[in-house]
């Protein structure tokens, strides 16, 4: 699996792209920046077969319609975020004066235990919730995509519509059993081990 962290938007968000050895990949949380984006797709020669949301706030998805417009790829998010996708309140992207409304519709909808497969990679689908009702992480060969649940040393706001701590703190207890040595890409800021979130994180003990 080959990883490649572009930060884009305003809130540096963490955008990934994934690929195999046959260069077929799908992006994770494309922000923003999608001329950008596309840029890069086209630089590593990949084929873009999904645009993967781990939740429905515009600084994660700002950029998913125009991918897949441009690459053919389906769009897949948690199925409690669906209704998120076209409501801008709920997405966020009605609450800034500079942001333009988002509405889009989902390809496909992810539940617990989903497995996304792209080329020869694949990615099993948790249900996270707590920053957001449908906040998924996605596990596969060793690392973990965590959106907005778990960051280095902190992890995502619950005060947002659709915020629960409560369930906030079991998501973060769940990835707390996560083999150590497992790599973290969260969706802000920079990537981190479970085992030194274990011991560290103020939020995961």
């Amino acid at each position: 699996m080959q990883i490649k962290t572009l930060s884009v938007g305003a809130l540096d968000t963490n955008c990934y792209l994934v690929w195999d050895e046959e260069r077929r990949g799908l992006v994770i949380d494309p922000g923003d920046e999608a001329p950008r984006l596309l840029r890069m797709i086209e630089a590593l020669d990949l084929t873009i077969d999904a645009v993967l949301l781990t939740h429905a706030h515009f600084d994660h998805m700002q950029a998913a319609g125009a991918l897949c417009e441009a690459t053919d790829a389906r769009l897949l998010v948690g199925a409690e975020d669906a209704a998120a996708l076209a409501d801008a309140s709920r997405n966020l992207s009605g609450l800034f004066g500079d942001i333009q409304p988002i509405s889009l519709s989902a390809d496909r909808l992810l539940c617990e235990g989903d497995v996304v497969t792209v080329g020869s990679n694949c990615l099993t689908v948790w249900q996270t919730p707590g920053h957001t009702p449908g906040s998924l992480c996605l596990l596969g060969d060793g690392v973990v995509f965590s959106g907005d649940t778990l960051f280095a040393g902190s992890c995502g706001r619950v005060d947002f519509p659709g915020g629960d701590g409560v369930a906030m703190r079991q998501s973060l207890q769940r990835l707390a059993s996560l083999p150590t040595d497992w790599r973290v890409y969260p969706g802000h800021g920079l990537s981190t081990q479970i085992g030194q979130e274990r011991d560290t994180n103020p939020y995961m003990r």
